[in-house]
């Protein structure tokens, strides 16, 4: 998404980047994972269409995409390029879809998802933080259009995405039976509510 192409958002354990033509190469490689592919309902491109979508999806009006660098891995590297530094500590990715609402046209939704690939870095804090924090970009600076609730499609079956989402105060929506989904939502007003985010810094000016 064109808004967020220069959007760098630090937090205590994860930094938040623009997704770029230097992380696709790691990214085809994680996508290529049976388990990452069933968990998030995915079919394997190849190389190249890697690359076209990363340029798609960085020009989509209605995807915002960053990928999730570990800050500690980030802030370690010995490298001076700032763009192996990123691939060094690449541990997945967070999106947010915006979509208007079928069932009422005035109202828009944003889809969520996360992905964090190795399992050794599930279960830290990594991915509950990326959400908060994209969240909190999407409340405070999407203004056209602006949200009115949160969504997620959670395949059957994975239960810590799911206890995750119902901490932020998520509920049950629907089960979708034809994916293998259960839908959970959230109104906007309650994400304030809770203050999802905090001890953050977002850099609008990331040029790299």
């Amino acid at each position: 998404m064109k808004i967020n192409q220069n959007t760098r958002i630090i937090g205590q354990k994860v930094i938040l980047v623009p997704y770029r033509k230097h992380h696709v190469a790691k990214y085809h490689e994680w996508m290529s994972v049976k388990e990452i592919q069933e968990l998030t309902a995915s079919e394997p491109l190849s190389l190249e269409e890697e690359y076209e979508m990363q340029a798609k999806w960085q020009n989509d009006s209605d995807k915002l995409t960053f990928i999730v660098l570990r800050k500690d891995l980030f802030d370690a590297s010995n490298s001076a390029d700032i763009k192996t530094k990123e691939i060094e500590s690449m541990i997945g990715d967070v999106n947010c879809f915006i979509s208007v609402d079928f069932d009422e046209e005035n109202k828009y939704l944003g889809e969520l998802e996360i992905m964090i690939v190795d399992k050794n870095n599930r279960g830290l804090g990594y991915g509950s933080e990326s959400i908060r924090l994209l969240i909190n970009y999407c409340t405070s600076l999407l203004r056209d259009p602006k949200i009115n609730e949160f969504v997620v499609k959670i395949t059957e079956g994975n239960e810590a995405s799911v206890e995750m989402f119902k901490k932020f105060g998520f509920q049950f929506s629907k089960k979708i039976s034809a994916f293998n989904q259960i839908e959970l939502k959230i109104n906007v007003d309650q994400c304030l509510e809770l203050s999802l985010a905090k001890n953050f810094f977002i850099d609008s000016n990331y040029l790299i």
